[in-house]
């Protein structure tokens, strides 16, 4: 696992970092800090640059979108093993704003669901994870196997101010 600590300190490694998985994206991104620090807008652009022509191997969810979209299915069928194949199968996933909101239990293991699965693909598919949490309290909220499976990958950690606080 790489663990790049603070950007402001080492943009050069954080650029390294962010480069080696847009190269061969593959396995796990996390991008984890606090708020307004730019890792939506560094998954997003990685996002936008990989499989523009084809949509169908690239998707894009935050926390409360997935969980939406996982009780709807839950209520129309009583599954969700259609959402749940397309997750685990497109070729590259950013999941944004994980740990944000307090998930059910059912839901929490939906999400490891998807970690495990991903984490079997490693090789052919990439996940990006974007979260506002720390290692301890990912494993408090999520679980040490969640974790252990995302933190596989490369880690970037994002610190400093709220940009988007500039003219508050």
């Amino acid at each position: 696992m790489e663990l790049i600590r603070n950007i402001n300190q080492k943009p050069p490694d954080f650029m390294e970092a962010i480069h080696k998985f847009h190269s061969k994206p593959t396995g796990f991104l996390l991008l984890a800090g606090t708020n307004g620090t730019g890792k939506t807008f560094s998954s997003k652009a990685i996002y936008n640059e990989y499989f523009v022509e084809d949509s169908d191997f690239k998707m894009i969810l935050n926390q409360s979108d997935l969980n939406i979209k996982w009780q709807e299915q839950m209520e129309k069928w009583n599954s969700t093993l259609y959402l749940l194949n397309q997750i685990v199968n497109t070729k590259l996933l950013v999941l944004d704003d994980i740990g944000t909101r307090v998930p059910s239990v059912a839901f929490m293991d939906f999400l490891y669901i998807i970690a495990d699965k991903r984490h079997e693909k490693k090789n052919t598919c990439g996940t990006i994870i974007t979260t506002n949490l720390n290692a301890k309290d990912m494993r408090e909220k999520f679980g040490d196997a969640f974790v252990s499976r995302v933190a596989s990958g490369i880690c970037v950690r994002y610190d400093g101010p709220d940009r988007r606080f500039n003219n508050f």
